[in-house]
Order: C-alpha cells, then structure tokens, then sequence
C-alpha cells in the first residue's frame, strides 16, 4: 500500500508542472516519453538527431515513458493516438505540438489498473490506458520522479525503485 500512497503524491506534485518535451514518433513506434517540470542539464548532451534541442541538452524533474495504448484529445475528438501513424508529419508531431510547453492543470488516476489521464492547461488530454492487445510487454508505463521509477504493469501491478 506504501507504494500506492507514495505513487499517487507523486502524480499529484505534477499539478501545475510543464510538459517541455516529447519524444515519440518515426523510430520509437507507438511508445512516448514526455519530460515534465525541471530542466537538469545533462553532462553530456544526447547526439540524437531526433530529438528537440532542449531534450538532447536537458533531463527533467518527472518523466513518463508509455508502452500501453494512449491518445491525446480534445474535449469533442481524438487528435491522435498509440494506433495512428507516426509518420514526421503526421497526427503525432501535429498533437504533441499543442501539449509542449502547456502546464498540467488536472490529473486523474484510476484504480485498479492505474489508468491515467493528464488534463493540460489548454484542456487537451493525454489518456493512458493500462492495457495490451497483440504485445508481450506487461509494463504500461513508468514514471520517473526525484523518488525513484514507478512501474506500472498490467492488471495493476505497481513496482518502485528507488533511486540511489
């Protein structure tokens, strides 16, 4: 239960953080990662050409990176999702651009399964749901956070890992 507890404080410490990057698309398939609140310099900066320039300079303070089916919509259509193309050009870049650089205004986490979503200040929302249909990952997401990773799997099982 501690694990519970501590996971969903620390979901709540994204009240009001920004989301200033996301990696996804062309070369990561459906899986994404997005870096929220602080910007910690890196040591030494990431030579990824895909990447954004501030993702390959910077870490972040919490970062999700999602394995499941997620999709980003608005309050009347869906704007993209893990079952669209990720073409350079495509749905994905398009969605992603409107969450970069938007706070996150309200957050929702479910039980049993620990579906998510994250509201944005521009009211576009990011829906994480714990599940998988034709994959052999159990993991859904993880959660990074100054803590440690929160794992969460399927059928809601959640692991933690300190960091040391």
């Amino acid at each position: 239960m501690k694990n519970e507890e501590e996971f969903k404080i620390e979901l709540s410490n994204l009240l009001g953080k920004e989301c200033w990057g996301i990696v996804g698309g062309v070369g990561t398939g459906s899986v994404i990662s997005l870096s929220i609140g602080k910007k910690i310099e890196k040591t030494v900066p990431s030579k990824n050409p895909h990447l954004s320039e501030i993702v390959r300079r910077y870490d972040s303070e919490y970062s999700i990176m999602i394995s499941c089916p997620w999709r980003i919509e608005s309050k009347t259509k869906i704007l993209c999702g893990s079952h669209h193309r990720n073409e350079s050009d495509g749905p994905y870049s398009k969605s992603f651009m409107q969450i970069i650089g938007k706070t996150i205004s309200n957050i929702r986490c479910e039980s049993p399964a620990y579906d998510l979503k994250l509201v944005f200040g521009n009211e576009l929302s990011l829906i994480i749901h714990c599940s998988s249909i034709g994959m052999d990952e159990e993991e859904c997401y993880s959660f990074g956070t100054p803590l440690g990773w929160f794992t969460v799997q399927l059928d809601g099982v959640l692991d933690f890992d300190k960091r040391i």
